[in-house]
């Protein structure tokens, strides 16, 4: 550096007459990811290159594929259905529901660089529409920081000085702004680690219109801030939820079973503590008693998915071998 010091100074020496002189700014950083497409379903989406999504589906081609199944039924009962989708990434989920019908979605997404691929890739559907916030228990500002930023970004609380603040609206609060709730019959929850907290804040919601609600619990996630999870569930018992089935973090059927059952529902948290478990996490989804045909249903279609899954793997010439 000292080098390129005189030879500035150098050169100033020979431009002085002329009233110029170069001078040293500070570098300002710029960061552009790389953007690939990827498809999801019927569709193609730009993902940016930092986000997991394309190397997640490449290793489980069936990740949130239920959810596909899943409008498919519900559609059939209820025609014109409305759908959430919370933490709606860049529009993958979006594309698993929209290729299975063409329902009208509320998409909800707080990331700004996410949001901003969000918005570009719905443009491809009909009666979809995003909005960026992010969600909670209660509508108040809290003081966070924000961990993977720009592909998954997980709110962390925290009472520092360093910290963020961030504007977090109950659903309840912002479904009072939308019409025609009592279609919402399908409710997508990605959010790492606040899924539980933001069914709490939906409590009014969940117990006028009884929509399916799939969800992520992720403990590694949910202990991270302090979430229980176990209380989310028995409120959902007290609002009628009665049906519960669970997928594993590659998008694998594991079982359906009776929210009432406690000794199970405490296993299934137990295990699957984001440490030691060999599925860190699950997608649970819940049925209320009035959809229990739905549940019913579904279980069938995933059983029998699993089933052939494990043919095909068992007459793999890998596993003959």
């Amino acid at each position: 550096m000292p080098f390129l010091r005189r030879v500035r100074s150098l050169v100033n020496e020979c431009l002085l007459p002329l009233g110029i002189a170069i001078v040293r700014t500070e570098r300002k950083p710029s960061f552009r990811p790389n953007i690939t497409e990827m498809q999801v379903g019927r569709y193609l989406i730009q993902v940016p290159g930092t986000n997991q999504l394309s190397a997640t589906y490449a290793a489980f081609p069936d990740y949130s594929g239920h959810l596909g199944r899943l409008t498919t039924l519900l559609n059939n009962k209820y025609p014109g259905l409305t759908g959430l989708d919370i933490g709606a990434n860049v529009g993958d989920t979006a594309c698993i529901i929209k290729s299975a019908a063409d329902i009208r979605l509320l998409c909800i997404e707080g990331d700004d660089l996410t949001f901003g691929l969000l918005e570009q890739n719905i443009r491809q559907f009909n009666n979809v529409s995003a909005y960026k916030m992010f969600l909670g228990e209660k509508t108040e500002t809290i003081s966070a920081t924000l961990d993977k930023v720009g592909w998954n970004t997980t709110l962390i609380p925290n009472t520092a000085q360093n910290g963020k603040k961030i504007k977090i609206i109950s659903l309840d609060d912002f479904l009072v702004t939308q019409s025609d709730t009592a279609a919402i019959k399908l409710v997508k929850i990605d959010t790492e680690g606040f899924d539980c907290s933001i069914i709490r804040g939906a409590r009014k919601f969940l117990g006028r219109a009884e929509p399916v609600i799939t969800f992520e619990y992720n403990r590694g996630n949910m202990d991270a801030i302090g979430e229980k999870g176990l209380d989310t569930l028995a409120m959902l018992s007290d609002l009628g939820y009665s049906l519960f089935g669970l997928h594993d973090a590659s998008g694998r059927f594991f079982t359906m079973a009776p929210l009432s059952n406690d000794e199970l529902i405490r296993d299934v948290h137990d295990y699957a503590d984001g440490r030691n478990g060999t599925m860190p996490y699950y997608d649970f989804t819940l049925f209320h008693e009035r959809d229990r045909d739905v549940a019913e249903g579904f279980s069938k279609i995933e059983r029998a998915r699993r089933a052939a899954q494990a043919m095909k793997t068992a007459n793999s010439p890998r596993s003959m071998s």
